[in-house]
């Protein structure tokens, strides 16, 4: 694939994921406070890249074309759950008012932080592997896709891993 034709921030965006994949492969033995630390360092500046990403050009749609290629195995997903889930202990549970069962509920819904943060993991996965893939002229089809799935639900699903990953590191661990 010919660097020249993509776009630094596309480049940036490759490599950002890229690094939060493996901070979460490799987050064995992390303690919860330096975990939480480093995703909170992570997923603004995913959300911020992606929000601003622009896959054609000046616009800023992204389009459901298939070009991301699902890589991930159910396997390898379930791995990197349950380290981030092990890391996360007890924290790994939280409630979260703005998930869609919420609205037809009279208790609250639990969510998973650590499988959040795997469902982000997989996007940024399947992303990098498609990029690191593509042909140069395929590069625009993978962004558009990259920024149909964010804009569909990766948005929602990195704000509340921030916002339950902040709660953690600044009132769960003080």
């Amino acid at each position: 694939m010919s660097e020249s034709k993509i776009s630094p921030a596309a480049i940036s965006l490759t490599g950002l994921a890229f690094e939060f994949c493996r901070t979460l492969e490799g987050c064995a033995g992390d303690e919860v406070q330096d975990f939480c630390e480093k995703m909170l360092r992570y997923l603004p500046r995913i959300y911020m890249m992606a929000f601003d990403l622009k896959p054609y050009g000046e616009s800023t749609e992204g389009t459901d074309n298939g070009a991301i290629i699902d890589e991930l195995e159910e396997e390898q997903y379930d791995n990197v759950r349950q380290l981030a889930a092990g890391v996360l202990g007890e924290f790994d549970t939280y409630l979260d008012t703005m998930v869609d069962d919420m609205r037809y509920s009279d208790t609250p819904v639990a969510v998973s932080l650590a499988e959040q943060l795997t469902d982000i993991y997989q996007t940024a996965y399947d992303f990098t592997q498609s990029m690191r893939e593509a042909p140069a002229d395929a590069v625009p089809d993978v962004l558009a896709d990259f920024k149909y799935r964010f804009d569909s639900y990766l948005s929602q699903t990195i704000c509340s891993a921030m916002r339950a990953t902040d709660f953690i590191y600044h009132n769960e661990l003080k």
